[in-house]
């Protein structure tokens, strides 16, 4: 018996593994031996143990409440908890109890193994903590967020709240990474969840969407909060200064915000439009809150309807091509067309590709779209040339996204081949945008392209953001200017001022233009003036079907031609609003054999300049609409090549002076007028009209600085 204790001692002793043995008298469990695996496990001696009821040894944990009872009736037990609240490191134990019973079959023993677990546990709430947390910001993950949120809903559904969304990106974070490295990027998105989440009137839900983008929403129980606030506080939360690894930084973000019920009617709905409202914060230069309307709502509408029938419609045969005619402005007569995608749904009606494109783009259907079009058009053209008309260029689009890799000299090869169609009667129209997204390989494209022998030219021309160092390498024929600017000539002086810079850039680079969006007579009288070859709009022709191309291009001359030539001894505009000054000057200058158009306001001036090629223009300086030297400023302008002159009994001399000067003015004569001397003035202002338009298109005319002639002889 001696040896058996001593050998039970002797392990009790040695084990690594905390111990201890309870005995159960009547007032309470007991601790009876303690080992050195509980004093390394607790930190207290066995001595100070022993004869302590085993609560005391255990440091009275709650998770051990009610074991007693459980080790009397002699079950065995096991139980896991934390071992002290605020311990650290934390501490988890495991604990086994064994009940053993005495020779008269009561339990009066009871040994207990206590294990260190805390790595296990660790593991595990970290391994729960990921399931619903975000490993860097450790935020709650998305998926949670979104059943908050329509928790969140539908409370304030039935207690007629309204809960928003802010979908938050960070300006410039990117860069942060690049440059600080990823682990201060890490270390910063941890900062920036506990602004998103901070105290006060923030919002109570966030989360990471991915990379630098988080949503954070909220109820607005009032009912009357005006969310660009709400964006204004957020985006005043993270603008304040911080430190970062002693990197003092100042943050910006693009905040998008939607609300429901103003705009929204689901989580789904909410998370959306704030993103697309995040968007447009970011494209107005970032660093600003945008609430989503519900007119982008209805345009978000627009896109979804697009985008739910839009996959297909090619191989349902829902795609049609129309037609646009080109015309040569000097001849009058049609050169080309440019081949127009139509898309006819069923659902949607007749769409034009302002509605569907860009949907197609986004969904990765352009490709599709792209090799139909041209596969058409080359057919279309094939047929044009068995019907035996062959004088005409076909221009195709081509999107920026196929232009990427080499796809498109492929799909250009395939479509030439299969319609039989020589190269020389096909034109690729490529947008300034996509050239300028990867410039070195668009311009090795367009070099293959034209080894094939197609023509170039580039498509709406001064809204991107060319490099005139790139374009002299673009092997492009024409340069199209983009519709925008001739909506507004001959008007506005600076579309005006922009469309001439074109042509004389596109005459530069050895390239012929195109105007696109001609409406009027006026705009293509200015564009014929200043030299434009070429121009396409509803003016010259609406886009047309094949058989209707086709009977234009058997008859291709306009019909009823605005072409206005000069004559052989000129053309006057006269400006004046006394009638009996316009009919005195008319019947003076017609008899030396001068056209002579009339004009009592200045917009009837305009309208003449705009149809009628004028040498000379004659206004007076007090007019009801403001003064002539103002408005032969913008005829200067609008109309370079005109001689412009006031003829007024009233003189401003300051103004006069400063047209004069800067060229908007060649003469100032007075009224009354002396008739000889006034058609001797008339006579070499149409000379210098007809020299050089080089000379006067800067405001010299003839070579010669603008003379002062209010000194003129007067009649009586």
């Amino acid at each position: 018996m001696t040896e058996t204790s001593s050998l039970i001692e002797s392990c009790f002793s040695h084990a690594d593994v905390p111990l201890l043995l309870l005995e159960a008298t009547p007032a309470a469990w007991r601790v009876v031996r303690a080992n050195q695996g509980y004093e390394r496990l607790f930190g207290r001696r066995c001595a100070d143990v022993v004869g302590k009821p085993w609560q005391d040894a255990l440091g009275g944990l709650p998770w051990l409440e009610g074991m007693e009872a459980e080790l009397q009736r002699g079950d065995r037990i096991e139980r896991t908890g934390r071992l002290g609240e605020d311990r650290q490191p934390m501490l988890w134990c495991r604990l086994v109890a064994q009940p053993v019973a005495g020779s008269d079959g009561r339990t009066s023993f009871a040994l207990l193994t206590l294990h260190d677990v805390s790595e296990r546990m660790l593991a595990e709430q970290t391994r729960d903590f990921l399931a619903s947390h975000d490993a860097v910001s450790g935020l709650l993950r998305p998926a949670l967020v979104k059943d908050k949120l329509a928790t969140e809903l539908v409370r304030a559904i039935n207690q007629c709240h309204r809960l928003f969304v802010c979908y938050v990106d960070i300006d410039r974070f990117r860069a942060f990474n690049e440059t600080d490295g990823f682990e201060a990027g890490d270390q910063l998105l941890v900062r920036i969840a506990e602004r998103l989440t901070g105290p006060g009137e923030a919002p109570s839900l966030a989360t990471r969407i991915a990379g630098d983008e988080f949503v954070v929403g909220g109820l607005d129980a009032s009912g009357d909060l005006d969310m660009l606030e709400v964006g204004q506080r957020l985006l005043d939360r993270l603008r304040e200064p911080l430190v970062l690894n002693s990197i003092p930084l100042r943050l910006a973000a693009s905040i998008g915000i939607a609300c429901f019920p103003d705009t929204a009617a689901s989580v789904e709905e909410l998370i959306l439009q704030a993103s697309l409202a995040a968007r447009t914060a970011k494209e107005r230069g970032g660093n600003r809150v945008h609430v989503f309307d519900a007119r982008q709502r209805e345009r978000l509408k627009d896109r979804i309807d697009v985008g739910s029938h839009l996959r297909g419609a090619v191989a349902r045969g829902e795609m049609r091509l129309v037609y646009q005619p080109v015309v040569s402005i000097a001849k009058r007569e049609i050169t080309g067309m440019e081949a127009l995608v139509r898309w006819h749904s069923p659902a949607l009606g007749l769409l034009t590709p302002d509605r569907f494109i860009p949907q197609a783009e986004h969904m990765g259907l352009i490709w599709e779209i792209g090799q139909w079009v041209l596969a058409q058009a080359c057919q279309q053209a094939r047929r044009w040339l068995d019907c035996g008309v062959g004088d005409f260029v076909l221009s195709v689009n081509v999107s920026g996204l196929q232009l990427r890799g080499q796809q498109v000299i492929e799909d250009v090869s395939r479509a030439l081949d299969a319609a039989r169609l020589p190269a020389r009667y096909l034109e690729l129209e490529l947008t300034e945008k996509a050239t300028m997204g990867d410039p070195e390989h668009v311009v090795s494209l367009m070099r293959e392209l034209r080894k094939i022998g197609v023509a170039l030219s580039m498509d709406d021309f001064g809204i991107g953001h060319s490099s005139l160092g790139l374009m002299q390498r673009f092997p492009v024929n024409r340069l199209k200017i983009d519709r925008s600017f001739v909506s507004a000539v001959p008007d506005d002086i600076g579309a005006a001022r922009i469309c001439r810079a074109v042509l004389g850039l596109a005459h530069e680079f050895g390239c012929t233009v195109v105007a696109e969006g001609v409406e009027t007579a006026l705009q293509l009288g200015f564009l014929e003036r200043n030299g434009c070859e070429f121009a396409q709009g509803n003016h010259l022709g609406e886009p047309l079907d094949a058989e209707a191309m086709l009977a234009r291009l058997r008859n291709p001359s306009l019909q009823g031609s605005e072409n206005a030539h000069l004559g052989d001894t000129g053309s006057i505009l006269l400006v004046d609003d006394e009638q009996n000054v316009l009919r005195a000057l008319a019947r003076l200058l017609r008899r030396d054999g001068y056209t002579i158009h009339i004009a009592s306001t200045f917009q009837q001036a305009f309208d003449i300049l705009g149809t009628a090629a004028i040498d000379v223009v004659v206004s007076d300086h007090r007019m009801p609409e403001g003064r002539g030297t103002e408005f032969l400023g913008k005829v200067k302008e609008t109309h370079p090549r005109t001689i412009r002159m006031i003829l007024s009994g009233y003189a401003d001399i300051g103004a006069v002076t400063e047209a004069i000067n800067g060229g908007a003015v060649y003469r100032f004569l007075t009224k009354p007028w002396v008739d000889d001397d006034l058609r001797k003035v008339i006579r070499d202002a149409i000379s210098a009209a007809r020299r050089e338009p080089q000379a006067h298109a800067a405001g010299d005319p003839g070579g010669q600085r603008a003379l002062w002639a209010g000194d003129m002889p007067q009649s009586p």
